[in-house]
């Protein structure tokens, strides 16, 4: 009954859109769009992406294989010829950790340090793959180009608390004992039913603890090392931001993207330290887009874009088709959906079934220049849907100026859906 208000306002607008989507492209003219300048992605050798100092590669959908895939083929060409050495992904910093453990000749399989990422949406057998090629390159590789594995999100608690308890008991048991009494409301179980009285508590003795830490250093440093201390404070810093979102109220979605550009940051200057100059960062589209067209507020890519300039290559990805599985806003339970839209930018790709297109290079012929430089709508389905959406076009697109949010595209015609684990 909670999706027939919906169902309603879906019968009234459909017939304008309707028109939208049968005038063909979105209502853009591509009758002098070439696809010359498109190469598959397999072969495209991301010369123009290697002088960054920051790569962003989009999903127009999460829960598809394929983006998944271009995801995994942008990091290889990336790591074997142009010496990026640290990936961050989308995902939960502590879980990401413990994928990270395992990339570095850990113990456990790819599909445990999928499962530990902390969303469902990486519970598949495509992520564990890409996981799997990272450890298998480190397991070749000597110590100075081995890829470090990230996560820059925040809203998972349990396995940043177990590493940062972890060290604690090492360098101050007393703090430790004080932390995990202190942080026992905030746990991924409770995530998103606690009490928010238990949360903003939860959240002060967080931020108590980080400025503990952070008064300690050097006694910390002694006891451990410089890295461990800044490994740990990351944890204690990512379970205070954790808590602070669950309370934001309608701030949500801002104050992430804004902490997620400033974990971006952290990434980029700890590999620095090391001498890593070069990162790969893979997200959503709408926050790898350095236009920020999806959102009412300053998006990571915007910020992102803000901070290394030139220095950030953001590459986006469209379909024409996509069939993927998300979380079913009515039943929380993940399902199979399909939309499908008459994109622009197909005839830019010509039939390529994952072609790779320069904006700055196809902008040479006029036509192009004149659908990049236009406003369009662009595929994006985030980690939650619901089938009603499928009828409305504005539902699953975002109107759009590809030169304006990304420096380079790939299209993939038709896109198929993960297979969960």
């Amino acid at each position: 009954m909670r999706v027939r208000p919906f169902r309603k306002l879906a019968t009234i607008v459909l017939s304008g859109l309707t028109v939208l989507t049968a005038t063909g492209c979105g209502g853009a003219d591509t009758s002098r769009v070439t696809a010359g300048d498109v190469v598959p992605l397999d072969r495209a050798p991301l010369s123009d992406a290697a002088p960054a100092r920051v790569v962003g590669i989009g999903e127009a959908t999460h829960g598809n294989k394929e983006f998944v895939e271009t995801r995994l083929l942008v990091i290889q060409k990336l790591v074997r010829d142009h010496g990026f050495r640290a990936v961050a992904i989308e995902a939960d910093f502590g879980g990401t950790a413990v994928a990270g453990d395992y990339v570095m000749g850990g113990e456990g399989s790819a599909e445990d340090a999928a499962k530990a990422l902390g969303f469902d949406l990486y519970r598949t057998r495509e992520t564990a793959g890409l996981i799997k090629w990272i450890h298998d390159h480190n397991a070749a590789a000597p110590d100075r180009d081995k890829i470090r594995l990230y996560g820059f999100d925040m809203q998972r608690y349990d396995r940043n608390k177990e590493r940062l308890l972890r060290y604690l008991a090492e360098v101050d048991p007393a703090l430790r004992r004080e932390a995990e009494t202190a942080l026992a409301d905030l746990t991924d179980a409770t995530r998103a039913t606690q009490d928010p009285k238990k949360t903003t508590a939860a959240a002060s003795a967080a931020a108590r603890l980080v400025a503990t830490m952070r008064a300690g250093r050097e006694r910390y440093v002694k006891a451990s090392s410089a890295d461990s201390y800044a490994l740990a404070l990351h944890h204690a810093g990512t379970i205070w931001r954790g808590a602070q979102l669950q309370t934001s109220g309608n701030d949500y979605a801002a104050k992430r993207d804004a902490w997620m550009a400033e974990n971006i940051g952290w990434i980029a200057d700890t590999e620095a330290t090391r001498k890593r100059e070069k990162l790969i960062v893979a997200g959503h589209n709408g926050h790898i887009d350095k236009s920020g067209a999806a959102f009412p507020f300053e998006s990571m890519g915007q910020r992102l874009a803000k901070t290394y300039g030139g220095g950030y290559f953001a590459i986006g990805t469209e379909f024409g088709k996509s069939t993927f599985i998300s979380k079913d806003d009515g039943s929380g339970e993940r399902r199979r959906f399909t939309v499908s839209h008459d994109s622009p930018l197909a005839k830019l790709f010509g039939g390529e079934p994952m072609g790779y297109v320069n904006i700055a290079r196809a902008s040479a012929e006029p036509g192009n220049r004149e659908l990049l430089t236009s406003k369009i709508r662009m595929g994006s389905v985030g980690d939650g849907f619901r089938s009603a959406y499928s009828s409305v076009l504005w539902a699953y697109t975002v109107e759009m100026v590809p030169a304006k949010s990304y420096d380079a595209l790939v299209y993939i015609p038709e896109a198929e859906p993960v297979t969960p684990l």
